[in-house]
């Protein structure tokens, strides 16, 4: 954060953030903090255990392991917002609705309701690290929706979810734009990816055996045509 009060406010809302995912027998687990106030906030879901154990997870975050900083497709995020939608000097936020991990199987169980629970301490985030003219996308239809039934202040755009489980809308995003697309695949690498993950992670002050962990399974994996799609899908959305 820009300042220490704004850090101290930061930090006090954290333990609360941490005392309600506790209170739903869940691993908190926190964003990366903002350098300074944001003018884009992305508002994703809540966080997955990722197929480990709740008590391996809370050791990982415990080592300094944060949110958003694991996946291609968190990087793939990344990318996009630093690539298509940041002019110069602009900053960004990545947060969930709710943040005590789960299994997957099991996140869209009673999920209006945990949402609710957690909306005044998302409003409290917002307000704390944006911009007043800063504006929201809500990552994946359940945060749209629940948004859009909400008297949610901040205007914001609907923004297809990154998870490979929601890889068969990644097609119907660039319908009418298969040209564009063909032209577009090409100038778009995992080098590219990489890079920008490299300085996220930096400036994240996420431990180095982490940042490589990462990294590594970066440079392995590189981008598949799916994924470039989803950043294909990102850029048309920031563009517009």
């Amino acid at each position: 954060m820009s300042n220490d009060s704004s850090r101290d406010k930061y930090r006090a809302l954290e333990g609360r953030m941490r005392m309600l995912a506790e209170d739903e027998g869940n691993v908190f687990v926190p964003s990366p903090e903002p350098e300074g106030s944001v003018q884009y906030v992305f508002i994703c879901m809540e966080p997955s255990l990722g197929g480990r154990s709740a008590e391996e997870l809370q050791a990982r975050i415990e080592a300094g392991a944060r949110n958003f900083l694991n996946s291609v497709e968190d990087f793939i995020l990344h990318f996009c917002a630093h690539r298509y939608l940041c002019d110069s000097g602009e900053r960004y936020h990545v947060t969930d609705v709710s943040k005590g991990a789960m299994p997957v199987s099991s996140a869209g169980a009673n999920r209006r309701e945990r949402y609710d629970r957690w909306y005044s301490l998302l409003q409290e985030e917002i307000d704390l690290v944006a911009t007043s003219d800063a504006h929201c996308y809500a990552v994946g239809k359940s945060v749209d929706e629940f948004l859009s039934e909400r008297d949610f202040q901040w205007p914001f755009t609907y923004l297809l979810h990154y998870s490979p489980q929601a890889a068969r809308a990644r097609n119907k995003g660039i319908e009418g734009n298969e040209d564009r697309f063909e032209a577009f695949r090409e100038t778009v690498s995992a080098e590219d990816v990489l890079s920008v993950a490299e300085q996220t992670l930096e400036a994240s002050s996420v431990p180095s055996r982490f940042q490589e962990e990462v990294l590594s399974r970066l440079e392995e994996r590189g981008l598949t045509s799916s994924q470039k799609k989803l950043i294909f899908n990102y850029k048309l959305t920031f563009e517009e």
